[in-house]
């Protein structure tokens, strides 16, 4: 009889113990998931936030950009974009010789940077081909086969080479004299040049390429004078028979005092 009920404590222990692991575990478990709820909705919050600032960021952007393109839009309407002083194009033509010309010629971005010749993109405003919204070219695009060498169209110094953040992927710029750069985009990662490279026109510093915002190989080319964009499409071809041209489609640029430039660095040499 005392073993039964000795037994009979034993299972009603057992009993009790399990009964309070059960217990235990549910109230651990209860409060292990409720944790979990907890994260998983600050997770969700945290990420609907982060979508948030980024939709923001985004329409910020768009906002600035519109802004942007409202304003260039007005200066070129008014004239602000072009400096237009009123330059005599025909006189200052009269003013140089055709030694000077020549000079100048040398001096300045010209002729094709690729021998691909199919234009796909001019300068000026156009249908963003990846945003679908009115936005200004500054540059000249050129279709052509991957691996088709890009070559500068002038002297000068690489000032950038490598991959923009931008939207050109691989990249080339080059600082010229008398304030004249050139810009060149979506190339292969290949580049043949590095910054600091002393460069001559006509030198292959990289090649045609896909990289960055590109819906096809091409080339992106710009010209810019100080601040100022200049159409690259005047200066392709590089005659001195088009010298006139580019005069007349170029107000951008101050000629005066670029031609009187030239013209007092050619006298001082001559005079050593």
């Amino acid at each position: 009889m005392q073993k039964g009920n000795q037994k009979a404590k034993y299972l009603l222990l057992g009993v009790t113990l399990l009964a309070l692991t059960l217990v235990f575990a549910a109230i651990f478990s209860l409060y292990f998931s409720s944790e979990t709820v907890q994260a998983k909705k600050e997770e969700l919050l945290l990420e609907q936030n982060y979508l948030r600032l980024r939709q923001q960021i985004a329409d910020k952007e768009r906002e600035y950009r519109a802004i942007s393109d409202n304003i260039a839009e007005l200066k070129d309407e008014v004239g602000l974009n072009t400096t237009k002083n009123l330059q005599n194009s025909d006189a200052l033509l009269q003013k140089t010789t055709p030694l000077i010309r020549s000079m100048i010629l040398q001096n300045l971005p010209s002729g094709y940077p690729c021998s691909s010749r199919r234009i796909t993109s001019r300068f000026g405003w156009r249908m963003h081909p990846i945003y679908h919204e009115k936005r200004f070219h500054h540059g000249i695009d050129f279709g052509g086969m991957e691996g088709t060498p890009i070559r500068a169209t002038c002297n000068g110094i690489v000032e950038f080479a490598g991959y923009s953040k931008g939207g050109y992927g691989n990249m080339v710029i080059i600082d010229h004299n008398y304030g004249f750069k050139t810009l060149f985009g979506h190339m292969l990662k290949n580049l043949r040049v590095k910054k600091g490279d002393f460069v001559k026109k006509g030198s292959i510093i990289g090649y045609l390429g896909n990289t960055g915002l590109s819906t096809g190989p091409h080339l992106h080319y710009e010209i810019k004078y100080l601040r100022y964009f200049i159409d690259p499409y005047p200066f392709l071809q590089s005659g001195e028979s088009r010298f006139a041209t580019i005069l007349k489609e170029t107000p951008q640029i101050r000629w005066q005092q670029l031609i009187s430039a030239i013209t007092t660095g050619y006298e001082k040499f001559r005079a050593l």
